[in-house]
């Protein structure tokens, strides 16, 4: 397995399960440079009659030493973290072209505009965030002073935004670096959107945990209150997540965060959260011409009138709805996939249909974009494929903002240029008789992400 493979497999959102299950013995799959698993989980009885299976487990870190459960998880992703970052194999650096100058950022004439999360918040956020998933590996090496260039560039363009989590590598960390540099400068407030991501022994997290997690949090970020946190569970088969959210609400009413968001729930489990009490003011999902589950679903009706935005990421699939794959024969190959955000939405392409009915979307884009230059819609006199499918997300009734991946800067301008213009009503149906043929993805938000198509009743 590559060492990204076993990043990936700890903290990821891609799902890519490392774990093997032969005869009732759970065991972590990892590199043979790594000395040993996270734990060993051995199940004993039998479910007979009103008997219950007994499970005992025991938990080992990286020098292989016996250890509580939380040390054991955070000394298994940081080895595995610091493999990736360290890795040769992987694609050329990250953040290594740079064409856009400073002079072009400050010349810009159109201005990100902004959003309040939700009526009951008082959180302001522009329309295009920064999305630092690139920084946990699967992207290419990088340092942290090009990483914080790149962010200092997309910030002054205007995405004073960044979405990070929990699970991103050093990500936190490099982003509280960028946040500390900025504070009490007078300079526009950076401000930092994370998340709280619950992936394994989901049945044993408790308030401590909660608490100790969510402070560490705040230090990386160097913050004493976190503006956004969004909520992640991975399995619905184990019902505490509405108590896990609770539990978060709990230190926003302490102080310790600012807003609760969720990440990836179905519609079903958004309004268990919600009729719990839980004060969501945001939910971030994958969102796009080619991936319609939050449409398809009713998520974003309901949203909208429970004032609850949302955030939308992969909307335009690592660059497959671009000029790039404009006109293309074949889809890429496998040996092109050679980012962990390609291979993910390389996924969602082949569920949408026909590689001849994703040419006939990026075409229609194609042609919207067209007239968008012709008829001087653009700030800069300028459109393109991109700038259209982000436009097409953004008018979708309850986004109120994008999520952009940002490896360099080479698109900032073309990504500012899309807030200079609107869709026309009939170029809006025109892509939307494209995505009516589509074959998927089918379900819910992240229904096939999580392993299968869950009971919506």
């Amino acid at each position: 397995m590559r060492l990204s493979s076993a990043l990936y497999s700890l903290c990821a959102l891609t799902y890519v399960s490392s774990f093997t299950n032969n005869n009732n013995n759970l065991q972590l799959q990892t590199p043979s440079s790594f000395k040993t698993g996270l734990f060993s989980h051995q199940q004993k009885g039998n479910n007979k009659g009103d008997e219950k299976e007994k499970i005992t487990k025991t938990y080992y870190n990286y020098n292989n030493e016996i250890s509580t459960r939380r040390d054991a998880i955070l000394s298994t992703t940081a080895k595995a973290i610091s493999a990736v970052t360290a890795s040769n194999y992987l694609i050329p650096d990250a953040y290594a072209d740079t064409t856009t100058t400073a002079d072009d950022i400050a010349g810009a004439t159109t201005k990100i505009p902004t959003v309040q999360l939700g009526k009951s918040s008082s959180l302001i956020i522009p329309r295009t965030i920064q999305g630092q998933w690139q920084l946990s590996g699967g992207h290419g090496k990088y340092t942290i002073d090009s990483a914080l260039s790149n962010m200092e560039a997309h910030y002054k363009a205007g995405m004073t935004a960044l979405d990070t989590a929990d699970i991103y590598g050093n990500s936190e960390t490099i982003v509280g670096k960028f946040v500390s540099s900025h504070t009490n400068k007078g300079d526009d407030v950076v401000t930092p959107l994370t998340k709280f991501c619950c992936f394994r022994f989901l049945d044993e997290i408790d308030r401590t945990e909660v608490r100790e997690r969510i402070n560490a949090q705040r230090q990386k970020l160097c913050v004493d209150k976190l503006p956004l946190v969004q909520f992640f569970w991975s399995n619905y088969d184990v019902k505490k997540y509405v108590d896990v959210a609770l539990y978060l609400t709990e230190l926003k009413e302490e102080g310790l965060i600012g807003e609760i968001g969720a990440t990836n729930f179905d519609l079903i489990r958004l309004k268990e959260l919600k009729e719990a009490g839980v004060p969501l003011v945001s939910h971030q999902v994958q969102l796009s011409a080619l991936d319609q589950r939050p449409v398809q679903s009713g998520m974003a009706d309901w949203c909208k009138e429970n004032d609850i935005s949302l955030l939308a990421f992969g909307t335009v699939c690592s660059g497959i709805l671009s000029d790039q794959y404009l006109n293309k024969k074949d889809p890429p190959t496998n040996d092109k996939l050679n980012t962990a955000s390609l291979r993910l939405y390389n996924k969602t392409v082949q569920r949408f249909g026909s590689w001849q009915l994703v040419q006939e979307l990026l075409s229609t884009m194609n042609d919207i974009a067209t007239q968008v230059k012709a008829d001087g819609r653009s700030s800069d006199g300028d459109c393109n494929v991109s700038n259209i499918a982000q436009r097409y997300v953004l008018d979708t009734k309850g986004v109120d903002s994008i999520i952009i991946g940002v490896r360099n800067q080479n698109h900032i301008l073309e990504n500012v240029r899309t807030h200079s213009f609107t869709l026309k009503e009939e170029e809006r149906e025109a892509i939307d008789n494209i995505v009516k043929k589509r074959k998927g993805p089918q379900g819910d938000v992240w229904d096939i992400e999580r392993g299968g198509l869950y009971d919506k009743k």
